[in-house]
C-alpha cells in the first residue's frame, strides 16, 4: 500500500468534491500542504482534537468512496496493464513488426499519460 500521506492526498483528489467543505480543507492543508494539526487549528480557529476528529472522519469518507467507486484501483491497475504491453512488445522483433509495434505503443502512451 502507497504511503499514507500520499494515499490520501491520492484519493483526496478523486473524491475531495464530495466531502464535507470543512473537511476538505482540513484534508488539503493535513496531506497536501503538509500542515500539522495544531497549525490547522490556529488557521481555522478550531481546536486540536475537533481538527483531529474531522480528519479522521474525512479519511474515513475518502476510503469508503475508494471502496464502493474503486477509481484509485482501477487506474492502478490499467497503468500496469499499459505498462505490461510495452514490456510484451520490447520482446517482440520490431525489424519485422516494426508499425504494429509502434500503433500500440502510441496508444498504450497515451493512456499512460492521460492519467
Amino acid at each position: 500500500m502507497l504511503e499514507k500521506n500520499l494515499f490520501f492526498s491520492i484519493l483526496f483528489d478523486y473524491y475531495g468534491s464530495l466531502l464535507k467543505k470543512n473537511q476538505a480543507i482540513i484534508i488539503d492543508l493535513y496531506y497536501n500542504q503538509d500542515f500539522s494539526l495544531g497549525e490547522i487549528a490556529e488557521q481555522l480557529n478550531m481546536s486540536r482534537a475537533g481538527i483531529y476528529d474531522t480528519l479522521k472522519r474525512a479519511e474515513k469518507n475518502l476510503t469508503e468512496y475508494e471502496e464502493k467507486l474503486c477509481l484509485h484501483s482501477k487506474i492502478t491497475s490499467y497503468y500496469e496493464a499499459a505498462e505490461n504491453i510495452i514490456k510484451t512488445l520490447e520482446r517482440i522483433d520490431y525489424c519485422k513488426y516494426k508499425e504494429e509495434i509502434d500503433y500500440i505503443k502510441n496508444e498504450t502512451d497515451k493512456i499512460l499519460n492521460e492519467g
